[in-house]
């Protein structure tokens, strides 16, 4: 995960820098270029134009100053809680830090949590489902990475869990992984009934995890377990038995299954890839592939990490990310570009729509 870390105080510096030695994940220090640390940090004049500059860019921003600053930098640019980052709000001396936008699908409850008990802090979370103690759908959905579908109803699914009414959990077992999906929610204290009894069943909201579209006459949100878009580079003629093998591993890296992909992409040049063909066809997945201008546009858009030899080669810099970003139409970097023997993969997950 990338994080960036803002700051507009000498003391918020310092602790940015403590913050970032504890905490995992890709991380950039933004200090107020009259508050430096002296540590490498890029250096603002302005947060506003600052977070107009990288709002986009991570997935959590960590400001280290007043919650007015912060309510005021990021009001222009808040979007959906499907595709907004995770946003907190630390005091300089480390005593709070407050999830601020984006509880459960940007993580941002999560984030807080381990960003307080990395540095001492308090944990400051608001969401209703939270401060009840109980786990709500965009939870467990970014937590199992599935898209949550339709965003809007779950407003009132939430409330009913608030609210401590009747809730209940369906799994509709013809999905691909259903016995996986099972045994995850089951690890995390969650029982699921089959989709196929939710008329013999008595509650007041629900979950369905299905590909499928369910009737219910009560409040519901779908979980859509395929969420996932693997990018694939390759050398010319790799066989099938190496793009499957570098497949595997990078799933295995981020702790994901193959019921979970959605799709394969790549660009066009490999459109007659032979191995990449065949490998699509045997796990039974749809294989798009983009023009070296669409994958520009995404590489440029998204700030991608680039290759200026594979760049000069073919004429897009990275392949695998840039494929997998314009897959998920709009989704999040899960894997970046990661190199196995002759194969290049990247993971994107979608965003809740």
């Amino acid at each position: 995960m990338r994080y960036a870390i803002i700051s507009v105080s000498a003391e918020g510096a310092r602790l940015g820098l403590r913050l970032k030695a504890t905490l995992k994940g890709d991380i950039t220090l933004y200090e107020h270029q009259e508050c430096a640390s002296g540590a490498e940090a890029n250096y603002f004049k302005k947060t506003a134009a600052l977070t107009s500059e990288i709002f986009g860019r991570y997935d959590g921003l960590i400001y280290i100053m007043a919650a007015g600053i912060v309510v005021r930098s990021i009001a222009a640019h808040v979007v959906s809680k499907a595709s907004d980052p995770a946003v907190l709000c630390m005091d300089e001396c480390g005593k709070h830090c407050i999830s601020l936008l984006s509880g459960h699908l940007g993580g941002a409850n999560k984030l807080t949590r381990e960003v307080a008990a990395a540095i001492g802090a308090a944990p400051v979370i608001t969401t209703a489902t939270d401060v009840h103690e109980k786990r709500a759908p965009d939870d467990i959905a970014r937590e199992l990475m599935m898209r949550v579908e339709p965003l809007d109803t779950l407003k009132p699914v939430n409330s009913v869990i608030a609210a401590g009414k009747r809730f209940s959990w369906f799994l509709d077992y013809q999905v691909e992984g259903a016995k996986s999906i099972r045994k995850r929610l089951l690890d995390i204290g969650i029982s699921c009934a089959s989709s196929d009894l939710i008329n013999e069943n008595e509650f007041d909201a629900c979950v369905i995890i299905t590909e499928r579209n369910v009737k219910c006459s009560k409040p519901y949100v779908y979980l859509r377990p395929k969420n996932l878009y693997v990018g694939i580079g390759c050398k010319r003629g790799t066989s099938e038995a190496f793009i499957k093998k570098a497949f595997y591993a990078a799933l295995e890296k981020i702790n994901v299954y193959t019921y979970q992909v959605a799709s394969l992409s790549s660009v066009n040049l490999k459109a007659d890839e032979k191995g990449l063909l065949d490998f699509a066809k045997h796990i039974d997945r749809p294989i798009h592939f983009y023009t070296v201008e669409e994958l520009r546009e995404t590489e440029a858009e998204n700030h991608i990490e680039i290759s200026k030899f594979v760049e000069k080669t073919i004429g897009v810099g990275n392949v695998c990310q840039s494929a997998a970003l314009r897959e998920s139409m709009g989704g999040k970097t899960l894997l970046p570009k990661t190199k196995f023997a002759s194969v290049t993969i990247a993971i994107a997950v979608g965003l809740s729509v």
